[in-house]
């Protein structure tokens, strides 16, 4: 006990050493950090329901990048969000030209992954009696 406490000791003092003072930021991009959110937890979605219908052996994954992960969980999550990182990296890259459209791509990904996960869910209902 008495280590976990000295752990935890020299984690809140590096944490109080390492802290910078708080300050506003002088231009938040809320709209888009919204649609990041969205399209990230879209992805996640996207990525829970498929394996689970994929565990339940109601479905299978049609996406020809990924099917070959198919049967291993560990590999198919990790290849599936890398995909999302890279996708996620590009709609950066456009932010830096064109802000509106960046949104537009982060919203509309959020609506297609999320309509993904629902037909995933209700595919995987359809196997419960």
């Amino acid at each position: 006990m008495k280590t976990v406490i000295e752990a935890l000791s020299i984690c809140l003092i590096a944490v109080c050493a390492c802290a910078t003072p708080a300050r506003a930021q002088e231009s938040p991009d809320i709209p888009f950090r919204i649609s990041l959110v969205a399209a990230v937890s879209a992805h996640g979605a996207d990525l829970a329901t498929t394996e689970y219908c994929l565990g339940a052996k109601r479905c299978t994954e049609i996406n020809p990048w990924l099917t070959r992960f198919s049967t291993q969980p560990g590999v198919f999550g990790a290849t599936k969000m890398g995909i999302a990182a890279l996708s996620l990296w590009g709609v950066a890259k456009i932010r830096e030209s064109n802000r509106p459209l960046a949104i537009i791509v982060n919203f509309g990904m959020a609506a297609g992954f999320t309509a993904i996960a629902i037909h995933n869910s209700r595919q995987t209902a359809k196997a419960t009696p």
